[in-house]
C-alpha cells in the first residue's frame, strides 16, 4: 500500500462509558475508553478480569450500547455505522469464548449455521464451507459430530462458522482460553497464518501476554474496573511470525513493558481485596 494513502480506521472508539446495575448498585464498567483499529490490523486487548473487555467487544458488535461516547465501524459492504447499536449489529464476525457448536449437527452443518440463518440454501452453504475445510484443518472431519472432535478442532469449526459470514472485521473473545498449553500454541500459529492469508481486521481479547504480543500489531492494556486504556503498545516485530519469536530478546523487551503495569494493577486489586476483607 502506498505511504501516501491515508489509513482509514475500521473501528474508532472515542470516550466510551458504560455502567450496569450490579447487586442493586450502579457500577461503572468502562470509563472513557479510546481505541482505534486500522484496516488489516490485528489488535489485542488485555487487562485484569472484570475490566470490561467483553463489554467493549459487545458494544463494537452492536450487542450493547454505551452510555456515552462514539463508535464508528466501517465495512466493505457499507460506509460508517455509529450511534445506535442496531447500526452496527451484524457488521462484524464475532467468536465468543465457547465454541457453541450444536451437538446434533455435523461439523459441516455447524459451520454453515450463520449462512443458513441469512437465507443461503443449505446445498450452496455446504459447498461454500467445503472450500475452506482444508485451510481450517477440518478436512476429513466434515461429517463428524462435535463430541468426536478435540478442543482445537472444535475451535477451528467455530472460527470457520464465523469467517463464513464474510465480514471483514472479526472480534475474538478469548477463543483459545480453554485449551491446553500445547494446543493453544498450535492454534496461535494457525491463526497467524490464516490472518495473513485472509486479509481480515481482527480484535482479540486475551489474558495471555505472549499471545497478545505474538499475534498483534498493537496491544491495548485496560485498567481494573472501571476499564480505561492505560497503555497502548505498538508491537514492531517483523512478520511473518512464528512461536519461537517468544524467546527472542526483542520479544522479552516488549513483554517487560506490558507486564510491569499489568503486574502493578494485579497487586493493587489484591491489596484492595485484603483491605476489604479486614474491614468487613
Amino acid at each position: 500500500m502506498s505511504t501516501d494513502t491515508p489509513v482509514q480506521p475500521k473501528i474508532r472508539i472515542d470516550s466510551v462509558h458504560k455502567s450496569y446495575v450490579i447487586d442493586g448498585r450502579q457500577q461503572e464498567v468502562l470509563a472513557g475508553v479510546d481505541l482505534t483499529v486500522n484496516e488489516g490490523e490485528f489488535v489485542s486487548i488485555i487487562g485484569p478480569s472484570g475490566c470490561g473487555k467483553s463489554t467493549l467487544l459487545n458494544i463494537i458488535a452492536g450487542l450493547d450500547q454505551p452510555d456515552s461516547g462514539n463508535i464508528e465501524l466501517s465495512s466493505e459492504n457499507s460506509d460508517k455505522h455509529s450511534g445506535t447499536a442496531s447500526g452496527r449489529l451484524g457488521r462484524t464476525g464475532y467468536m465468543q469464548q465457547k465454541d457453541l457448536l450444536l451437538p446434533w449437527r455435523s461439523v459441516l452443518d455447524n459451520t454453515i449455521l450463520g449462512l443458513e440463518l441469512r437465507g443461503v440454501p443449505r446445498k450452496q452453504a455446504r459447498e461454500q464451507a467445503m472450500e475452506f475445510t482444508e485451510a481450517f484443518g477440518l478436512q476429513g472431519f466434515e461429517h463428524h459430530y462435535p463430541y468426536a472432535l478435540s478442543g482445537g478442532m472444535r475451535q477451528r469449526a467455530a472460527f470457520l462458522r464465523t469467517m463464513l459470514m464474510g465480514q471483514d472485521v472479526v472480534l475474538l473473545d478469548e477463543p483459545f482460553g480453554a485449551l491446553d498449553a500445547l494446543t493453544r500454541v498450535q492454534m496461535q500459529e494457525w491463526l497467524l497464518q490464516l490472518w495473513e492469508s485472509m486479509n481480515k481486521t481482527i480484535v482479540l481479547i486475551t489474558h495471555d501476554v505472549d499471545e497478545a504480543l505474538l499475534l498483534s500489531d498493537r496491544v491495548y492494556l485496560l485498567t481494573a474496573r472501571p476499564g480505561r486504556v492505560t497503555l497502548v503498545l505498538d508491537v514492531d516485530l517483523p512478520r511473518p511470525r512464528h512461536y519461537d519469536l517468544v524467546t527472542s530478546p526483542e520479544f522479552g523487551v516488549l513483554k517487560a513493558r506490558l507486564m510491569e503495569p499489568l503486574r502493578s494493577q494485579i497487586q493493587s486489586i489484591q491489596s484492595a481485596g485484603r483491605s476489604t476483607g479486614q474491614t468487613a
